[in-house]
């Protein structure tokens, strides 16, 4: 029996993380839990009653800094000891639009990589990863103006100095989605370049866009990431960038249920959801997921 690792990074609300758990209950997958220990997420008594739940240890995670790679890499690593066959990066933000008999089957006689690429934006991928981006894994970052000016303005300072981290190791970065859906060689292969990927993008701006896009970029998994010729998004997800606040995606509300049935066709996972925004679109997507197995 082919079984599925599910890495879920969480932050915050509780009965959201209870309900996407309720949906990836299934006798073939595991679920591996990442807390990031600055929010308000409290994780006792978290039950699962056909999969199994592996919660490790939290740590802070701050936006844009390091600390989201290595909650990626601690995922990673803590779900490959068991080998899976596929293995599916969501947040607790994230929603599947299918059911779980649907996505095994589609992936049951799979090898390719699921992960997303954008091209159009190889130079922001530079920008973030190239330069020296201080001050990310601080709590203050995000709230204060002059604290995010002042890395700004270090990074403008580089470029005109011609510091340019890459100018020595000639990597060519590429970025896309931080969520994937991969296969175990290739989780294998990411954990035996965890110097590369520490050397290379500590003190990097949001580079969970970025790394892994890189990584395989150089490697001859670079052949055996899915294109768009099956008819499905490159990495299974739907996600709204067109209606983005703050370098945030645009979250759901139950006036997008149409759309998001649409997005079913071609997506096995869609982001982002929050009760605080809209309840209504959650229940109502996991009550379809439960009793029709579809939107």
């Amino acid at each position: 029996m082919k079984k599925h690792a599910y890495l879920i990074t969480a932050y915050e609300n509780r009965h959201q993380l209870e309900q996407l758990l309720s949906l990836l209950d299934h006798e073939r997958n595991d679920v591996y839990l990442q807390v990031d220990s600055k929010g308000s997420l409290r994780v006792d008594n978290l039950t699962l009653h056909k999969s199994s739940l592996f919660i490790l240890p939290s740590f802070p995670i701050y936006w844009g800094g390091f600390s989201m790679i290595r909650a990626e890499l601690n995922l990673l690593k803590a779900a490959s000891e068991r080998r899976y066959h596929y293995y599916h990066m969501i947040t607790n933000s994230d929603l599947p639009l299918v059911s779980q008999d649907t996505i095994h089957a589609y992936l049951e006689n799979s090898n390719l990589e699921y992960v997303d690429f954008n091209p159009e934006e190889k130079l922001w991928a530079h920008y973030k990863a190239a330069y020296y981006h201080v001050f990310l894994e601080n709590k203050y970052y995000l709230r204060n103006v002059f604290i995010r000016g002042l890395r700004h303005f270090l990074v403008k300072l580089q470029s005109v100095c011609g510091i340019d981290r890459s100018k020595k190791s000639h990597e060519d970065f590429h970025t896309g989605s931080t969520y994937f859906s991969i296969t175990h060689s290739l989780v294998e292969y990411i954990l035996t370049q965890q110097s590369w990927i520490k050397n290379t993008f500590h003190h990097a701006l949001a580079c969970d866009e970025v790394f892994l896009q890189t990584l395989i970029m150089k490697s001859p998994f670079k052949f055996k990431v899915s294109g768009s010729d099956s008819g499905k998004t490159q990495n299974l997800r739907y996600i709204d960038w067109k209606r983005y606040k703050r370098n945030s995606p645009y979250t759901f509300k139950m006036s997008d249920y149409k759309e998001l049935q649409e997005a079913s066709k071609r997506a096995f996972f869609a982001r982002k959801f929050h009760r605080a925004v809209d309840s209504e679109i959650v229940d109502s997507i996991v009550n379809a997921i439960k009793n029709r197995g579809v939107l």
